[in-house]
This record gives C-alpha cells, structure tokens and sequence, in this order.
C-alpha cells in the first residue's frame, strides 16, 4: 500500500507547525499575518490526510475510521472535531476562529537575542523591562488551549491514525 501522498501531507503539517511555533516565539511587532498564514497551511494540509485516505483507499478507509474513532476518548474526537471545523471556517468563512491575545516576556540587564531582533535592556541592577508577544489561543469545548499546543496534538493524533492504518493493513 503506498500511501506516500498521506505521509507527504503529515510532513507538511508538521512543518507549518514549525513555523507556527517559530512566529508564535517573535517578540515585538504587531504582524499576525504570518501566523494566521501558517496555521491555514497546517489545517489544510492535516485535514488532507483524511481526503487523501478516503479517496485513495476508498474500499477499506471509511469503514476502518469508524472503528478508529470509536477507539478515541471524547477529548480526541473533540479535537479533531473541533480542527475539521475550525479548517472549513477558514477555508470558507471568515477565517479561524483563533484569539489573540498579550503575553509579557521578561528581560534583565543585558542583550537578548530573540526572535524579532536584538534587545538590550540598560539601567541599575534589578533593572528588567517586559516586551510584549502576541499569544494565539483556540477555545476548545469551553476551555482556552493555545494554538499552537492544540494543533500539535492533533497532529500527534493524524500520526497514530496513519500509523495504525498501515499497521492494520500492511
């Protein structure tokens, strides 16, 4: 069974992830552009893993995730729920439905190399500032999760399922 489409998409995922996290980091600035543009990337590409079974493995795939989410907790099929919709959302609508939000970072006496830039923080000792970075966050089933921690859970989920799918039929 040649499934390197699938695989394909898991690593595409897995990348804007990356670059997700990587966007998630940058201290100072206001330009959530980038992350919006990498979590639409990873929402297409994880939900291309279920079209690209379902087509390319038509005569045994929808049977076998049935059972396949019947093996779920509650929270997982929330999850991966709540990532199918949020993707058509923003495929269709109006965008995500991510929040952002501030988050203060910290920074002593010194120079600092983050994401963004260099800083340097002069004064007496003791002397700290707090630079702000903007926090991606989705609310999932009532409960504020951020993004990035999210959508790496679900793709930890899009691994096992293709994992077991070979597995089940090698």
């Amino acid at each position: 069974m040649d499934l390197t489409g699938v695989h394909k998409k898991i690593a595409e995922a897995l990348f804007f992830l990356g670059k997700m996290t990587e966007q998630e980091r940058r201290v100072g600035g206001d330009d959530r552009e980038p992350f919006d543009f990498y979590l639409s990337a990873f929402l297409s590409a994880g939900r291309t893993v279920d079209y690209r079974l379902r087509h390319e493995q038509a005569a045994i795939y929808p049977a076998w995730r049935t059972a396949w989410d019947a093996s779920r907790t509650p929270q997982e099929n929330s999850l991966i729920k709540f990532m199918v919709d949020d993707r058509n959302i923003e495929v269709h609508e109006s965008g995500s439905s991510r929040s952002v939000g501030q988050e203060g970072v910290e920074l002593g006496i010194g120079e600092h190399r983050l994401p963004g830039g260099m800083h340097a923080v002069f004064g007496p000792p003791g002397t700290s500032v707090v630079i702000q970075t903007n926090v991606y966050n989705f609310t999932i089933d009532g409960a504020e999760r951020k993004a990035t921690e999210a959508c790496a859970a679900y793709l930890t989920l899009l691994q096992r399922m293709v994992a077991q799918f070979e597995a089940d039929h090698p």
